[in-house]
């Protein structure tokens, strides 16, 4: 069997099983394969390697646990789907890239499909192959490294969508309120709009990246001190090979303004007209 074109779905009830396969039928070009016991998850991970593995467990922290200890070298994403009121934080193991995900969130709003997407996307980028690095650093930190930005980057663009989803849904109440639930809502909506383009966010995925492209920004600002923080934010999402679809939601604009964005970056690091702006930033550094 090939390693990955396979998903492994795990959970103890039926009912969540055909949940999650019926949910994740747009993504076709996969298949699914679904086990119950913790035994059988184990035996097919090490069996077909599977690039996702999707837990739907009243105990999930178990089956992750389990998982490690029979594979030291354990390295596949996992997705945790939880109830809604379980509150339990898992423990993570180092290595291991783990999301999580409310079952309600996921199934009812028609969103599990949408971040598994995400999730094998940003898991493909991680293994396209790269040139050899001329500096020391060992392949275990590097790709771990690349994972945790993975994460980080799928983590923040989820909770810009939800982010969104809430806002959209203000706006709706917004006529149906009297002037005082009104300036509530609006006090909401504001907030919003800040939490989503809080700097932080920037600052924690500069520092990611930063970890497996040491002098990209540095060389880049150096050699185009016209570049602003806008500008190098793009470049970092490009240098990452991300899509456009990924650019826009992450940065909450539309294709439009990602493809002007790509044009004046190219007028301002003069570049030809034949030349690509994507290919250009993932040599550069290099």
């Amino acid at each position: 069997m090939t390693t990955h074109k396979n998903i492994l779905i795990g959970s103890d009830t039926s009912t969540s099983l055909a949940a999650i396969i019926k949910s994740l039928q747009e993504v076709n070009q996969y298949s699914c394969i679904t086990a119950t016991r913790v035994s059988d998850i184990i035996q097919i991970s090490k069996t077909i390697q599977p690039i996702l593995i999707i837990l739907s467990f009243r105990d999930n922290q178990h089956i992750i646990n389990s998982l490690v200890s029979y594979s030291k070298d354990f390295s596949i994403p996992i997705l945790c789907l939880h109830q809604k009121n379980d509150r339990r934080n898992l423990q993570l193991h180092d290595g291991i890239v783990v999301f999580t995900q409310s079952f309600e969130y996921g199934i009812q709003y028609r969103n599990l499909n949408t971040n598994v997407q995400g999730i094998l996307k940003l898991v493909q980028k991680t293994k396209q192959p790269k040139a050899p690095r001329t500096f020391a650093k060992s392949a275990t930190q590097s790709s771990d490294q690349k994972k945790d930005l993975a994460r980080y980057t799928l983590e923040l663009d989820q909770k810009k969508a939800v982010l969104d989803k809430i806002k959209e849904r203000i706006k709706q109440l917004y006529t149906e309120v009297d002037a005082t639930t009104k300036t509530q809502l609006m006090s909401i909506v504001n907030t919003i709009k800040m939490t989503r383009n809080d700097r932080k966010h920037w600052d924690d995925f500069k520092q990611y990246f930063e970890n497996i492209n040491p002098s990209f920004l540095k060389d880049l600002s150096t050699k185009f001190p016209c570049l602003t923080s806008k500008d190098l934010k793009y470049c970092c999402y490009l240098k990452m090979n991300m899509s456009n679809e990924d650019i826009r939601l992450v940065l909450g604009i539309n294709q439009e303004s990602v493809r002007t964005h790509k044009y004046r970056l190219k007028k301002k690091m003069v570049l030809e007209k034949h030349q690509d702006l994507r290919n250009y930033l993932q040599a550069f550094a290099d």
